[in-house]
């Protein structure tokens, strides 16, 4: 299985889309530290984790999840792997795991990138190993996170259009649905609020936001407080449904024709 998870690396590492996807790490750091009034560490490694993550990290690992599940089928090249024999349960763990191992590295290339930000503008680095340990679980998080919409895209089967469509969708939707209350402020139990997610993302980051005391942005997310879900049961629940979302992209991928 090692084995064929690297072959499955290398096999996209030879396409340009990792390259260009591992530059949009810098994008929006950059971007914010022309912007924020307050360059502290914590604040560049909060847009790592939730502006790149949600907004970049998402779609993209959608968009390279269909360039994972259809190069087989565009190549013609399924037929040779099964007569290893190569199981398509054992290709379709592969890729997943690969889907995993990019959406960390990706998390950690932006706590670099945010890194040295806080560096150059002076600012203290303090706390940089709890920053690290939240990209990384920031990482393995919103692949779970992100294998929904993996599932839309391998599941319908279509092109690389729709399944682009449908990974800025799901993105968008799912940033949509972090700014609702009736999302965010909701008991964790047997409801679908637990299950979102985003949201689910978002009520376990709020608590590690850094704000100046007294101020209106921390008396708003002082509210959620009651909300706030807490590292093991997030991976609890997120790992649980990861591993739904993969036994599911291993029926849908076995149902392709050869």
């Amino acid at each position: 299985m090692l084995r064929l998870i690297f072959c499955e690396f290398w096999k996209l590492k030879r396409r340009k889309l990792l390259f260009f996807a591992y530059l949009t790490s810098v994008a929006l750091p950059a971007l914010f530290a022309l912007i924020l009034p307050e360059k502290s560490m914590a604040n560049f490694m909060s847009i790592t984790r939730q502006e790149n993550g949600f907004l970049l990290l998402i779609p993209l690992t959608v968009v390279i999840a269909a360039n994972l599940f259809f190069q087989e089928q565009d190549l013609d090249t399924l037929k040779n792997l099964l007569c290893i024999p190569v199981t398509r349960a054992q290709l379709a763990v592969a890729k997943a795991f690969v889907l995993l191992a990019f959406d960390v590295a990706y998390e950690l290339a932006g706590y670099a990138v945010g890194l040295l930000m806080a560096a150059a503008c002076g600012a203290s680095l303090e706390g940089w190993g709890q920053q690290l340990f939240l990209n990384v679980c920031a990482g393995v998080l919103l692949w779970a996170a992100a294998l929904p919409g993996a599932l839309l895209a391998v599941w319908f089967n279509k092109s690389y259009i729709i399944s682009v469509i449908l990974a800025f969708g799901y993105a968008i939707l799912g940033y949509i649905m972090q700014i609702s209350d009736a999302c965010l402020r909701a008991p964790l139990g047997l409801n679908v609020q637990t299950f979102l997610p985003v949201p689910l993302m978002f009520r376990w980051l709020y608590q590690y936001n850094a704000f100046e005391a007294g101020s209106m942005v921390a008396e708003f997310y002082e509210g959620f407080r009651p909300y706030f879900v807490s590292t093991p049961t997030i991976f609890a629940i997120l790992m649980g449904e990861a591993v739904i979302c993969v036994a599911a992209m291993i029926k849908a991928y076995q149902r392709q024709s050869v």
